[in-house]
């Protein structure tokens, strides 16, 4: 059976792996932006699966769904590790908050975190690729860079980063103006 079709017709097994698996990730990503990566690195790494039956199958499907969930969660390790680049992405170089600022004290350091979880929700509200594109930004990944990993052209990279940061404001925006505040921590 080809590898797109065992895809299909495990997708509700896939499923209840990543409620089951998906722990704090479910949070931050749906359900569905979980398994639609899965689906995708699998077919990326359709070469190393053997077609050794439904047991080989699933043994395979659920390694490369422990690599897909453990690489997510590294990701958002790594927002909140270096918050400032993308804090800074937020205001779009016109103000607000200035992670490097020299200010401390509690007040300024609970406004940092607040801050820092409006964006990780604006971040997490967007398409996989918009996050990829505002994450390689605030890293400092070359334009060039970017356009190669995402295999366009380099102009096409420039208009797709400048969409995906629109957006990324335009939900750090909607953030700050209301909703239920539902630390994104532990």
């Amino acid at each position: 059976m080809k590898l797109e079709a065992l895809l299909d017709a495990h997708g509700a097994e896939l499923r209840r792996f990543v409620r089951a698996k998906g722990g704090q990730l479910l949070r931050r990503e749906s359900e569905e932006d979980l398994v639609q990566g899965i689906t995708l690195r699998a077919l990326e790494r359709a070469n190393s699966y053997r077609d050794e039956g439904a047991a080989a199958f699933r043994a395979w499907i659920a390694a490369v769904a422990r690599s897909y969930l453990a690489d997510r969660a590294n990701y958002w390790k790594a927002v909140r590790r270096k918050p400032g680049a993308l804090l800074r992405l937020t205001s779009g170089g016109t103000g607000g908050v200035d992670p490097a600022a020299t200010a401390t004290g509690p007040s300024t350091f609970a406004a940092r975190r607040e801050h820092l979880e409006l964006a990780m929700r604006a971040l997490a509200a967007l398409p996989p690729r918009d996050r990829d594109l505002v994450r390689w930004t605030s890293e400092d990944v070359p334009l060039e860079e970017q356009a190669k990993r995402l295999k366009i052209g380099y102009d096409a990279a420039k208009q797709a980063r400048l969409r995906a940061l629109g957006r990324f404001r335009k939900a750090f925006e909607l953030a700050t103006r209301g909703g239920p505040r539902r630390p994104l921590s532990s």
